[in-house]
């Protein structure tokens, strides 16, 4: 069964339809997709040119496993294994997360924080609601930013016709994106059309989403972090396994004990 390693799997939908993909192609007896481990193996006469064209047409990446490592000895090849399973995405899921956190905090503040419990801000935007809204729609501009592997992984896998997770935390998140700012250009040309901003409260208290948009990225930021570190302790376990393998071999030579690689 030859080895595959797939990028950009997010779900269990996205193993699925990697694998449907790969199953439709002509001489795959059968395929299997890991979503721990992020590999696939396929058995059958496909090329690898084949295989790999599917899966990038699905949305996702794929190059054959070991394909650089072809020269190497098997104790470079254990070790470049064990290396494939260290736990990359946590550390870089806590960093996007607290990023996240640090701009959604100023944002809530000067949404539920100002308008609904009458918090202070600073002079510049006191009672200044037009650079209130501006403000508050930057700050979400840059969370989802910074959580953009959502939206390009969503809307790609969605142009696929295989939509996941990703896709659903993008669309709603820039539905509500989307209908803030409508609603804010609303309120501007009202405003320079003469419309007392009184007249506009409601508007502004209760039809900008630019929070939402810029939470629901971060929250499930949180739960792909939780998630990362959970898949992480499973990898622990499976380099753990690893590692029994021998790396070194005794030979008797000449009536001598030799120790060797395995190689």
């Amino acid at each position: 069964m030859k080895q595959y390693i797939v990028t950009g799997m997010t779900c269990a939908a996205c193993q699925a339809h990697v694998e449907k993909a790969v199953a439709g192609v002509p001489g795959v007896k059968s395929v299997s997709v890991s979503l721990l481990t992020n590999s696939m193996g396929v058995d059958g006469t496909a090329s690898d040119a084949d295989i790999t064209k599917a899966v990038e047409d699905a949305g996702y990446g794929a190059s054959v496993k070991g394909a650089s490592q072809a020269r190497q000895g098997l104790a470079e090849k254990l070790a470049a294994d064990e290396e494939a399973l260290k736990d990359h995405e946590t550390p870089r899921l806590r960093r996007r997360l607290l990023t996240s956190l640090g701009f959604l905090f100023v944002l809530m503040y000067l949404t539920m924080g100002h308008n609904m419990l009458d918090w202070p801000v600073p002079a510049l935007l006191d009672g200044n609601h037009l650079g209130l809204m501006l403000t508050q729609m930057l700050l979400a501009i840059i969370v989802m930013f910074i959580n953009r592997d959502f939206y390009t992984s969503g809307f790609k896998t969605l142009l696929h016709g295989a939509p996941n997770m990703d896709t659903l935390v993008a669309l709603g998140s820039s539905v509500s994106f989307l209908w803030s700012l409508g609603v804010f250009y609303e309120i501007t040309y009202l405003t320079v059309h003469g419309a007392p901003f009184e007249a506009l409260h409601h508007m502004y208290m209760h039809e900008l989403y630019f929070e939402t948009a810029a939470m629901i990225p971060s929250l499930i930021t949180l739960g792909k972090m939780l998630e990362a570190m959970s898949k992480g302790r499973t990898t622990d376990a499976l380099k753990g396994l690893m590692k029994l393998a021998p790396k070194t071999a005794v030979l008797i030579r000449d009536g001598r004990e030799v120790t060797v690689s395995i190689d």
